[in-house]
């Protein structure tokens, strides 16, 4: 008995190690079977699955539990056989039929208006950090910024609204749990809204974030002052 349980954990240190080895236990994504072309529809027969090790797994891939959530609905780019589908290859659209398909369990649509060119740089599938901007307290002339959601996925546009990106900003539809669609009702009416994009493998929570004061712009140190190229000819030797 001795020998078969030290041949079990043997056995289980083994996979485990493999596991790590070659990126920690797969996980099951949705990939395409054939070539499809920009705008068309992805029927459910299109779709294949793979299992790809954990640690590379993109943020914006689908995974197989969402297989339902993305069949029938268009494609924004055209796709190789076997390439992997993530949440960017899904058109946006402003049927709100369509959005409620790519909402993911347990989350929220939640549409923010949000001020500023920034907008425009996020698409659906995007995952971005929001940032709240306020009047800093006992300040007339002071406003104060602060982190409040990281790492948040862009459903796409909203149907009604401004939808239209431009210098007043945009409304944008995020994938929210119901405590941060509550955080970014109240921020909402008080605060100037951003947001910033993250790059593709970027899904990184950061802790520990201050606020930022406008007076530190103020309290900045000066540039150094850029050196001058000598002119003229050098001496003998170059120095």
């Amino acid at each position: 008995m001795v020998a078969g349980v030290a041949t079990f954990l043997i056995y289980r240190y083994m996979q485990r190690y493999e596991d790590e080895a070659s990126g920690g236990p797969r996980v099951m994504v949705l990939t395409v079977i054939k070539t499809l072309e920009p705008g068309s529809v992805i029927r459910d027969s299109d779709i294949g699955e793979r299992g790809i090790p954990v640690a590379y797994v993109e943020s914006r891939a689908i995974r197989a539990s969402d297989r339902a959530r993305i069949a029938n609905l268009r494609i924004s780019s055209a796709l190789e056989a076997q390439q992997i589908l993530t949440w960017s290859d899904i058109v946006a659209s402003n049927d709100e039929r369509v959005l409620a398909n790519l909402v993911q369990p347990g989350m929220r649509a939640a549409a923010i208006h949000t001020e500023g060119m920034s907008s425009s740089l996020a698409h659906p599938g995007d995952r971005v950090d929001v940032l709240s901007t306020v009047q800093q307290p006992g300040s007339q002339e002071h406003r104060v910024a602060v982190v409040l959601l990281q790492n948040v996925l862009v459903l796409g546009r909203p149907a009604v609204g401004t939808s239209t990106v431009n210098s007043d900003g945009a409304d944008t539809v995020l994938s929210l749990s119901l405590e941060q669609s509550q955080l970014l009702a109240v921020a909402g009416d008080k605060a100037k809204l951003t947001l910033v994009l993250r790059g593709t493998p970027d899904v990184n929570v950061l802790t520990g974030l201050t606020e930022k004061s406008s007076k530190d712009l103020a309290s900045q140190p000066a540039p150094l002052p850029a050196a001058k190229a000598k002119t003229g000819p050098l001496p003998i030797g170059g120095k």
